[in-house]
């Protein structure tokens, strides 16, 4: 079978196997999970490794994550141990493989920003801050983007009300706010 359909039927491309083998290496029993999808490859991780583990996504040669694609949160209130979730899409230019790592957080717990490693993470660590109440420590300038000031709650989160005035309004006009 050529690469091109092992690919297509999910299989992880060369370079993405080799970046799976390296980081399950040096994290070993650290990952929390390992999931693959139609050639696509999620790691979950511990809050405490978040920044260790993208740190070496980005650094190390066989991985060489260069691009954070989009940092996001979720609210799964199911999980009542952990209803929050933090994923980070990255891309590597160099070998042209992608990877998906995802962190668990319960209700107030923060992870540590990653503006460091990418600094395009500050609008997105911003709107995941503003929409799901996730804060992410030592981010330079973690302000809302959206809403205004005296908005209360985090529009995203699956408890927000559909109805009923909640405090504050959604910005329109976002002139010089941004």
């Amino acid at each position: 079978m050529s690469a091109e359909r092992a690919m297509a039927g999910g299989a992880l491309s060369p370079s993405l196997v080799t970046a799976a083998e390296r980081l399950e290496r040096r994290f070993g029993a650290r990952l929390r999970g390992r999931t693959e999808f139609r050639g696509e490859l999620t790691y979950r991780v511990a809050a405490g490794d978040w920044v260790r583990v993208l740190s070496f996504c980005r650094n190390a040669p066989e991985l060489a994550f260069d691009q954070l694609d989009c940092l996001l949160g979720d609210h799964l209130p199911e999980r009542t141990e952990a209803p929050f979730e933090v994923v980070v899409h990255l891309l590597s230019h160099a070998h042209g493989h992608r990877l998906r790592v995802k962190t668990a957080l319960a209700e107030g717990e923060g992870l540590p920003t990653i503006t460091g490693l990418w600094p395009s993470a500050g609008f997105d660590e911003r709107e995941t801050w503003e929409m799901f109440g996730v804060v992410f420590h030592g981010h330079p300038d973690l302000r809302r983007l959206l809403t205004t000031d005296d908005f209360d709650g985090f529009p995203l989160r699956k408890d927000f009300p559909l109805q009923g005035t909640v405090g504050g309004r959604i910005r329109t006009d976002l002139r010089g706010k941004v």
